[in-house]
């Protein structure tokens, strides 16, 4: 009998396994793969650190190896803007800094760190079923080919996008109005990088159909993506290594980062992008991460939304188990109120990005009084706006609405860019 089961041993799952540990809870993280592993979202943000702070894990990230990350830079395709964003000119030390990761390490890390709390995982085990009831769950999984049946008062849900109690549950969820997209990545050595300071900024280069990703995660190594839509994938008509390598050989500024860097990995792909549950919390219950919803990761959102909503949802259970009692009505709301408002803050940004005269508005070079600390504040993934800083996001998104009218900031020229034209096999 534990305290709590954890589907999902990644940066969710981890982290609130680690807090539920501190908190002398028995717990157990079922992970269905072996760790080290790939994954994809190697990009943190700095308003994820007070989480990796508060589980102790965040001095053996500075004494590791991973790539300090001081900001982000966005560029078109055709290289005819770019602006960069360094976080400590707005914002206080703590915030000022985060890190590039491999994930295989980083996720390995907090997955070790988790079990130097007390936690106990059980790797390469597939769950089958939970049984959810107002009393507590009873688990079936599978590992090493024996069927195992586990309890617990409590069940997190961390298990990625595969979201395993949302389909059991059949759980209402939206696509939040965003089409669908597709992915392919790989990563590369010998992409042409910044200068410092801004070696470590994730590049992000915005095509007329998505955007390119670029991510150095060591001396050598990056992290290449390319974000398009379904429709406009499926219309090339061509393989998705294909379709990456033509965006690349046609795209001016992809072609001068890239020339001459060579793969070191295979292509991996990932499609079906953003969603979000309805409700992300029960009486014994709670979703972390991508398992309650995923946004385009244009800005990097994934880790930090899974660390803090992991965070979260560990001290919703501890809270209920001072009370004695399951998580009440009032709280489940509250939790998927919180989930959804970190959400939103991001998922306005994203409607920013993909519509071109908003985005002429974030690429601005001189941008009106203000709002650069805000644009500042929202890059970074702060997502807890008090009353000055929503006044100024609220006036930047004033600012882009006006400017699908009235040219407040210079247009962007987004033409020679071979790349915008749908290209055919």
């Amino acid at each position: 009998m534990y305290d709590v089961i954890i589907i999902g041993g990644g940066p969710g799952g981890s982290t609130a396994g680690s807090a539920l540990a501190m908190a002398g809870k028995k717990v157990l993280i079922l992970e269905r793969e072996r760790f080290p592993r790939f994954h994809v979202g190697e990009s943190l943000i700095p308003f994820g650190n007070d989480e990796l702070k508060a589980i102790g894990v965040w001095d053996k990230m500075m004494a590791g190896d991973f790539m300090p990350k001081l900001g982000a830079e966005f560029v078109l395709g055709n290289s005819k803007a770019g602006i960069k964003i360094l976080f400590g000119r707005y914002l206080k030390p703590g915030y000022a800094q985060t890190f590039q990761v491999e994930r295989a390490k980083f996720d390995n890390l907090l997955l070790e760190h988790s079990v130097s709390l007390g936690c106990e995982v059980w790797q390469e085990t597939k769950v089958k079923s939970a049984n959810v009831t107002n009393d507590g769950v009873t688990v079936q999984c599978e590992k090493d080919g024996a069927t195992h049946e586990l309890s617990a008062r409590w069940i997190l849900d961390a298990s990625g996008r595969d979201a395993f109690l949302g389909k059991q549950m059949q759980l209402p969820k939206t696509d939040l109005g965003l089409p669908k997209k597709f992915a392919t990545f790989a990563h590369f050595r010998g992409v042409k990088r910044n200068e410092a300071p801004a070696h470590g900024h994730i590049t992000v280069v915005r095509l007329d159909f998505g955007w390119f990703w670029m991510i150095p995660l060591d001396a050598e190594k990056t992290s290449i993506g390319l974000v398009q839509t379904l429709d406009h994938f499926k219309a090339t008509g061509m393989k998705p290594e294909e379709c990456f390598e033509h965006v690349v050989a046609t795209t001016t500024e992809l072609q001068k980062r890239m020339a001459g860097a060579e793969r070191v990995s295979d292509y991996a792909f990932a499609g079906d992008y953003t969603y979000r549950h309805l409700q992300n919390a029960g009486p014994r219950w709670l979703l972390i991460g991508d398992a309650a919803g995923f946004i385009d990761p244009i800005f990097s959102s994934g880790v930090m939304l899974a660390v803090k909503s992991g965070f979260l949802a560990a001290k919703q259970v501890v809270a209920a188990d001072e009370a004695g009692q399951p998580l009440g009505a009032a709280a489940q709301a509250r939790y998927t109120k919180e989930v959804g408002k970190m959400c939103e803050v991001f998922l306005n940004m994203i409607k920013m990005f993909y519509n071109n005269h908003a985005f002429e508005v974030f690429m601005t070079p001189q941008p009106p009084r203000g709002m650069e600390w805000a644009v500042n504040n929202l890059v970074a993934g702060n997502t807890n706006l008090g009353w000055r800083l929503k006044l100024q996001v609220w006036l930047f998104y004033r600012v882009c609405w006006i400017q699908r009218r009235f040219a407040i900031v210079p247009k962007l020229d987004l033409s020679d860019n071979p790349a915008s034209a749908t290209p055919q096999a």
